[in-house]
Formats: C-alpha cells, sequence, structure tokens
C-alpha cells in the first residue's frame, strides 16, 4: 500500500528523551500510527508488525490504529527508526523531508528492532554501562523554588524542586517532560572511550586532550549541537570553531532554519510571551502541536491563563489550530482546519487575498480547506484586537520550507494594516533559540557557520549539518547539547560511524553509539548555572538546584580551546606538541 508518512513528537516519546538506554525509548520510537481502514486493508491488527519502505530505507514499525489521520497517511515518532527511512536531501535548506516522505507499508512477520539494534547496523556500538546511581543519602532535603525549566523553548520559571541526598526526587509545576529530565538518572559519571566493541573508562585530561587533538588535526572538523548548553559554552565552541578553521552548526538547521531563512527575507513581526499572554484574543497554532512538544505553553502563555486585559482565560480567547492530522492540540481548539500535506504556501497566499479583497477569485478549495473556512479565518483574524500566530516545523520540514514561512510572515503584515498580529516560531530545545542568538551576534549567521576560508561563510544546504555529512565531507565532529545520532538520516550516521567523534553530554545518548569518547558534564540547569534564550529572544538565567562534581560545558571547552591554541602556537614555532593519537576507532594509546 502506497502512503505518506510523516513524524514528529509524541508526549510518551518526550518521556524518554533522556533515558535513551531503556526499552521504552524505543518502544516508542518503533511505532506507526496508521487509520484503522488502512489497518483492516493490510489484514493487520493492533501491536501487530509493519514494515515502511522508502527510497533511503526500510524498518518494521508497531501498529497502532488512529483515526486522527486521514486514510493513506502514517505517522511516526521522531527518533531512530524514523531516521532509517529518511533520505538526506535537504533541498538547499539544511533541513531533510521530516515531514514529507512518500514509501509503503505492508505487513510483515518481523519484530520491530530497538534503537540501538538500528544504530549498531549503521556502524554503531552497544550502548555503554550506565553506573548505579546507588541509594539516597541521608543528607537531608532542600526544596528550591522558582527553578527555570532547561526542556523546551518556553523555558518556564516557576518550578518547585525537591532535593533529598545526592538526587532529585520530585518536580511541581513542571510538565512530564520537564520532570523526567530532573529525574533522569541514566547519566554517565567518567568519560569513557570506544575500545572496538566495548567501553572502557579514561580519564578527564585523556579524554579533554583526544578532542583537542581531534580536532586541531582534523581537515574539515564539524562543531554540532550546542541547543541543550548555555550561551557561555556556545560563545566558546564559536572561539573553538574560529581556531581550528571548521564548521558550527546547530540544531536549527534540521528544525527551524527554514524558518530564519524566511525571517531573513520578509523580517519578523514578533514580540514577547507576555505580550500574548496579556493581550491576545486570537491565538492560532499552524503546524504544530505543543500539547505534546511544548506542555505548557497553552497554559503559561496563550490560552488557559488569564493576562492583564483577558480576565477570563479560554473564554476571551480563540483558539485555532490549522494541521494535516488532529492532533491532541486540535482536539482542545475552538476551530480545527484540516490542511493537505505541503498546502501551506497556497493557504496563506489565498489568506493574503481575502485580505485584499480578492475572495472572488479563489477556487472552491484551497490545500483542501473550503473557500468558506479561509474567509472565517482572515476575517477572525482581522477582526482581532490581538492576534498571535504560531509556526511549527510542519512548514519547514515540507514542500515551500522557508517559503512558507515568509508567505506566513506577509500574511501577518497584512493583517497589521487592520490591527495587531504577531508571530512567533515554536522553538524545540531550550536553547536552540540561544544558539542564533550568539552565532549571529559572533559570527553575523544564525547557524551553520563554516570558518574554513578563514572568515564567516553561511550557506544552507553547503555548510549546514546534514549536508556535510550526507557528502562524507566532515572528517571529526565534536557532538554537544543535540543528539543527532536519533535525529539524523541513516546516512549521515553512517558516516558519523567512520570518522573520530566525540560526545560531550551530561545523559546517554544514541550518538554515543558513534563516539570514540563520551565525556560526561554538569547538566546545565541542573547541576550549574548558565543563560538561556526562550523562544521569544528573552534571555534567561538557568540556576543550580544539585551539585553532580562534574565539570561544566565551559569548563570542558575552555580547556579544549586552550590545547588547540597552545597546538597552534607549537606549530608555529616549528614543533607539534599534540600528535595525532587516532587509528581506526577509538584512543590509541602507548604501549
Amino acid at each position: 500500500m502506497r502512503v505518506f508518512i510523516t513524524s514528529g513528537r509524541t508526549i510518551a516519546q518526550g518521556r524518554e528523551l533522556y533515558s535513551k538506554d531503556t526499552p521504552a525509548y524505543s518502544r516508542e520510537t518503533g511505532r506507526c500510527f496508521i487509520h484503522p481502514f488502512d489497518l483492516l486493508e493490510l489484514g493487520a491488527e493492533e501491536g501487530g508488525s509493519l514494515l515502511l519502505s522508502t527510497v533511503a530505507g526500510e524498518e518494521v514499525f508497531s501498529a497502532t490504529p488512529s483515526e486522527d489521520l486521514v486514510p493513506g497517511t502514517v505517522f511516526i515518532p521522531c527518533g531512530p527508526h524514523a531516521n532509517a527511512i529518511l533520505h538526506a536531501d535537504t533541498r538547499g535548506t539544511g533541513a531533510p523531508d521530516y515531514k514529507w516522505l512518500e514509501g509503503s507499508v505492508t505487513q510483515t512477520d518481523a519484530p520491530p528492532r530497538s534503537g540501538w539494534e538500528i544504530l549498531a547496523e549503521q556502524g554503531g556500538v552497544a550502548r555503554p554501562p550506565v553506573p548505579d546511581p546507588g541509594e539516597e543519602e541521608d543528607g537531608g532535603s532542600v526544596t528550591i523554588r522558582d527553578v527555570v525549566c532547561p526542556l523546551c523553548g518556553c523555558l518556564c520559571d516557576d518550578l518547585v524542586v525537591r532535593v533529598e541526598g545526592n538526587f532529585v526526587t520530585s518536580v511541581d509545576n513542571a510538565c512530564v517532560l520537564g520532570s523526567e529530565k530532573f529525574l533522569s538518572r541514566s547519566r554517565i559519571t567518567s568519560p569513557i572511550s570506544r575500545n572496538g566493541g566495548s567501553w572502557e573508562p579514561i580519564g578527564f585530561l585523556e579524554a579533554i586532550r583526544y578532542t583537542a587533538e581531534v580536532l586541531g588535526n582534523a581537515e574539515r572538523p564539524l562543531l554540532f549541537g550546542w541547543s541543550g548548553t548555555s550561551a557561555e559554552a556556545q560563545c566558546i565552541g564559536i572561539h573553538i570553531a574560529e581556531e581550528v578553521r571548521g564548521v558550527i552548526d546547530n540544531c536549527s538547521s534540521i528544525c527551524h532554519g527554514p524558518t530564519l531563512m524566511g525571517i531573513q527575507e520578509a523580517g519578523h513581526p514578533g514580540c514577547s510571551l507576555g505580550v500574548v499572554k496579556n493581550r491576545a484574543d486570537v491565538v492560532i497554532y499552524w503546524g504544530s502541536n505543543p500539547i505534546e512538544s511544548h506542555p505548557r505553553h497553552l497554559s503559561r502563555y496563550t490560552t488557559f491563563v488569564n493576562g492583564r486585559y483577558r480576565d477570563n482565560g479560554h473564554l476571551d480567547r480563540t483558539l485555532v489550530v490549522v494541521d494535516i492530522r488532529k492532533t491532541d492540540t486540535a482536539k482542545i481548539a475552538d476551530e480545527f482546519i484540516r490542511i493537505k500535506p505541503g498546502g501551506d504556501y497556497a493557504a496563506f497566499s489565498a489568506l493574503r487575498a481575502i485580505l485584499r479583497g480578492h475572495a472572488e477569485i479563489l477556487p472552491a478549495s484551497v490545500a483542501g480547506i473550503p473557500r468558506e473556512r479561509l474567509i472565517w479565518l482572515a476575517d477572525l483574524c482581522r477582526n482581532a484586537q490581538f492576534g498571535a500566530l504560531f509556526t511549527g516545523i510542519g512548514l519547514t520540514q515540507s514542500p515551500g520550507r522557508y517559503k512558507n514561512v515568509r508567505s506566513a510572515i506577509q500574511f501577518v503584515d497584512e493583517l497589521n494594516r487592520h490591527t495587531k498580529f504577531t508571530l512567533t516560531p515554536m522553538r524545540g530545545h531550550w536553547n536552540v533559540n540561544g544558539t542564533n542568538q550568539t552565532f549571529s551576534y559572533l559570527t553575523g549567521y544564525p547557524y551553520g557557520v563554516d570558518f574554513a576560508r578563514d572568515t564567516p561563510y553561511y550557506n544552507p544546504g553547503e555548510t549546514t549539518t546534514v549536508d556535510l555529512l550526507s557528502r562524507g565531507e566532515v572528517d571529526a565532529c565534536l557532538i554537544i547539547g543535540a543528539d543527532p545520532g536519533a535525529h539524523l538520516p541513516r546516512r549521515c550516521n553512517e558516516h558519523l560511524a567512520t570518522i573520530p567523534t566525540v560526545v560531550i553530554d551530561p545523559f546517554v545518548s544514541l550518538s554515543t553509539a558513534f563516539a570514540d569518547v563520551h565525556i560526561p558534564v554538569a547538566c546545565v540547569g541542573i547541576n550549574c548555572e548558565g543563560t538561556g534564550y526562550r523562544m521569544d529572544s528573552i534571555p534567561i538565567r538557568l540556576r543550580k538546584v544539585l551539585d553532580s562534581g562534574l565539570p561544566t560545558d565551559e569548563e570542558v571547552l575552555s580547556q579544549i580551546l586552550h590545547l588547540i591554541r597552545e597546538g597552534a602556537r607549537s606549530r608555529a614555532a616549528g614543533y607539534t606538541r599534540l600528535q595525532p593519537r587516532v587509528r581506526g576507532r577509538g584512543i590509541l594509546r602507548a604501549s
């Protein structure tokens, strides 16, 4: 059966983001949601195995019937299973077609594989052992209030965290995703290096020295991630990239990079989330499902919250959701408008035509939306006292890409001839917006910055991570504050498995499967302080609630930068103190 395949976050998948070494993560990412009629036609049952095939490959998923989809459409959660069938063509934007895949589905008897088994096929190794955290020490309990959550772009700052001994034991006011990050114990306590197909512990100094040597001796190094660490660490990373004449890229390139390209073309009619909370009477989520990706967004900023000029909360607001499937957010909306996949540009263009008084020229249906519904939506927005449009990656990872966002901005600009309307991208990682701020401030460009020419160079589709890895250009990689092993196409991971790779992360990640060295660090917002930028570009200082005894990202990166500069000075003086130590996979040690 031919099907249209799309992917996205689910609340269950989000709960396991910081427990990727557990079977629960693989069970959730190995599911596929399919309409019951399609399941019946295939002769399969709920929980049965389905084989999804695309031009990039095939993978087995567990069937879950869902009437939220239209027949002929399959939805799969983000993760290694989805990436195994994802091609690496970014069409000049840096972001693959996560939301737009054509393929086929058949019934099979083979069971779904675990994420680690998929990565092993791509060249990775088995997950490292996670040390037993032990029992909670009898050191009394401490309650810390007004804690900032380092999970998503909402950066909720009202958490109440209870610490007992060496562990966080409870988190109040947080969503289930944020709570799981605080409570996760899938942590590595000392650096580990890959030795063949197994892992062995090494010292911090040895791991840091190895990283400096790998980056300093590489011809085309890539420094990727940065969205899960502090702005201070990001600044040091930019200096490292400049020193080694490498490419530094952040998670924007695979999610909201096309949004930034649209903003570069058309501007950004934005505002703070506080203004939305206090003033907005019309809220639109387009291509976004915040209940599963940003669970507290509606209750803190848009819908289920009282504002200064919106005393009655949701009774004073109209919530509209535009999406290709009836998401959990759509189910609670005042109006749900189902749009055909890839129809966003046409829909925004039609809305602009209506605002300009040309509704009569529109066909009876645009992108699957009846003309009367589009006229109703345009009138609702035009007559709003204050409107807020929140755009998700449903616009950036489907046909049109940054042109979809540009058209949305132009629609908002048109509305501002009649009323007040704003647009805010729904940023994912807690500091992914911070990467765009720090990168732009220090280099002039928001992501995908190449220092090979001794001056910053930026060209999405050329200097972005998926494109660099899929073309096999990169000969060394540093991963920090992200997990490409869980989010990049198969071809990219296959190349990571062939080059020296270092992971700096507080948690076990799927990228560890491709690493020569994994350096554990303190988690920003839990074990150390740092600055993050909310999705509306408001900087917020994150607090420390628990001491882990591990160095911070800043400390590790500062030592790496120092060693790289020391090696550069040595080479300039005619001798080299930093010698390459990579032979195949893992660390080459002196006999």
